[in-house]
């Protein structure tokens, strides 16, 4: 786990996934995969919501999609869970 004084990065990786915990932000990701870039409006009209509604769910995602952020969530992720440790340990006695 992680020390206390990084309650922050708990929160940084939590938000990371809250941002991809959402069927509608998924739905814009799955548009912009298809379609490579879309305005906002052509967006709302796709998903037949409201244009500030698609910008409130952009503004969420802006965050976690950038290439930095989402190393970073990897990690976070992998120091909470461990994984560096046990793979280096796994190394260490050649499995």
């Amino acid at each position: 786990m992680f020390p206390l004084g990084q309650r922050d990065e708990r929160h940084e990786l939590s938000d990371h996934f809250l941002a991809l915990a959402n069927v509608t932000r998924l739905r814009i990701l799955e548009r912009l995969g298809e379609v490579g870039e879309e305005n906002v409006n052509d967006l709302a009209v796709h998903l037949r919501m409201s244009q500030p509604r698609i910008s409130w769910h952009l503004r969420m995602l802006r965050g976690s999609l950038d290439v930095e952020g989402m190393a970073r969530a990897r990690e976070l992720l992998d120091e909470l869970i461990g994984v560096t440790q046990k793979m280096k340990a796994s190394k260490e006695v050649g499995a």
